[in-house]
């Protein structure tokens, strides 16, 4: 006959010593989690919103607005069909780079997966002063980012996807400087609609 004060056996009280333990992690937890203490990290690239500002190391970023017709940039820029997007860019390091440097590291993405990039030679920055080639250390400026367009496209959004860059030592000197390729990890995208039928 078993008797309630006979000794637990070990296996007995090994699953009440887990039990407990399971008990309090379970705790720790949900304490944590409702206190902000625990972050999840999707994998994959940030999904952001029009305007958010998406930090690519070498830039920070915020795409504004896109707009897609036949027109013309400039008095040198071919008056043709094509998707422009805006962006406000800051360099955030301390040298100048080329505008087209930075349209090196932005894509659209017309098809999950299918990226198309943008036109180095007709992509232009916009200073309060004029049209600009360069991006000048914390100075904001607006980028117009230029894709060519069959004349029967219509858009109804865009999908720009924006790389990492990447901070590292030159292969043939020891200077530093950020670098981005085709090959560089896409950090985040922004789905914005295109306002059809722009002429200028």
């Amino acid at each position: 006959m078993a008797h309630s004060d006979r000794p637990q056996t070990p296996r007995r009280r090994r699953a009440r010593v887990m039990l407990a333990v399971i008990g309090g992690v379970t705790v720790t937890i949900a304490l944590a989690g409702a206190f902000g203490g625990l972050r999840t990290r999707a994998g994959g690239p940030a999904v952001v919103s029009p305007g958010s500002t998406v930090d690519q190391g070498a830039f920070k970023v915020q795409v504004l607005d896109a707009r897609a017709g036949r027109f013309s940039l400039g008095s040198f820029d071919k008056n043709d069909d094509k998707l422009v997007v805006r962006m406000r860019v800051t360099n955030t390091g301390d040298r100048s780079n080329g505008v087209s440097s930075f349209i090196g590291g932005i894509v659209a993405e017309p098809k999950p997966g299918h990226y198309a990039e943008a036109d180095e030679t007709r992509s232009i920055g916009e200073l309060p002063g004029g049209a600009t080639s360069d991006t000048h250390p914390r100075l904001p400026l607006v980028v117009q980012a230029v894709w060519p367009l069959p004349a029967t496209t219509t858009l109804r959004s865009v999908t720009v996807a924006l790389r990492q860059w990447n901070y590292g030592q030159g292969f043939t000197d020891d200077s530093f400087y950020w670098s981005v390729t085709k090959s560089s990890p896409i950090t985040a995208k922004v789905t914005v609609p295109v306002r059809m039928g722009a002429t200028s």
